[in-house]
């Protein structure tokens, strides 16, 4: 983010780096759930995001929009951070055999740059997207299309994510458990099969 800000003077027009990234914050978010909800079109959250983001400073400027769009499709997926322990337990997991795959609400093209930059592709099988699945998370068809395509079981799968509505309230309604990574302790009242602040507590589950 802070390369586009700075390759588009766009301190000219939020003064600083923290206020364009605090509106498109907020702006991704909310077209996000628009897309989830089959409200709108992936192409459309898209440039809908910065759109939105510029318009906030009162810039009506569609093309700028895109091409922030362009240059920030190019360059975020590489810059790929993992959560701390990330390596550690998907090494304890693949040692005790598990197969593991993701499911994403992500662009396949997008997810591939940052499963390639991230360095953890060797430790996936497959990779499931709204376009193969046809839906979403947290649709249940998405879930019903990976565990079929894997020929798993319902009762020997288990989904592991940080977002409580698309991973963890879709996987419960699909019918399989669930844990939900949760490390900035946010107040909830849904029931989750597992609750863990941090990824080594997998150890203690799996």
């Amino acid at each position: 983010m802070f390369e586009i800000f700075e390759t588009y003077q766009l301190h000219q027009v939020f003064t600083e780096f923290e206020n364009f990234r605090n509106a498109f914050v907020k702006h991704n978010d909310l077209v996000w759930k628009d897309y989830r909800e089959g409200k709108i079109h992936k192409d459309v959250l898209r440039v809908l995001r910065f759109q939105r983001t510029l318009e906030d400073y009162q810039v009506n400027d569609n093309d700028l929009a895109q091409q922030l769009n362009k240059d920030f499709i190019a360059i975020s997926p590489a810059k790929a951070t993992l959560i701390s322990g990330t390596i550690e337990i998907l090494e304890y997991l693949k040692s005790k055999q598990y197969i593991m795959h993701i499911i994403t609400n992500g662009f396949l093209n997008i997810q591939q740059i940052k499963i390639e930059a991230s360095g953890i592709g060797r430790y996936f099988t497959k990779v499931f997207t709204p376009e193969a699945a046809g839906q979403i998370k947290p649709h249940r068809a998405i879930f019903e299309h990976a565990v079929k395509s894997v020929n798993a079981r319902k009762s020997q799968s288990l989904m592991i994510g940080d977002e409580l509505e698309t991973d963890i309230v879709g996987a419960r309604n699909f019918g399989i458990d669930q844990v939900f990574f949760n490390p900035g302790a946010i107040k909830h009242n849904e029931k989750v099969t597992y609750e863990i602040s941090d990824l080594l507590e997998l150890k203690g589950l799996l």
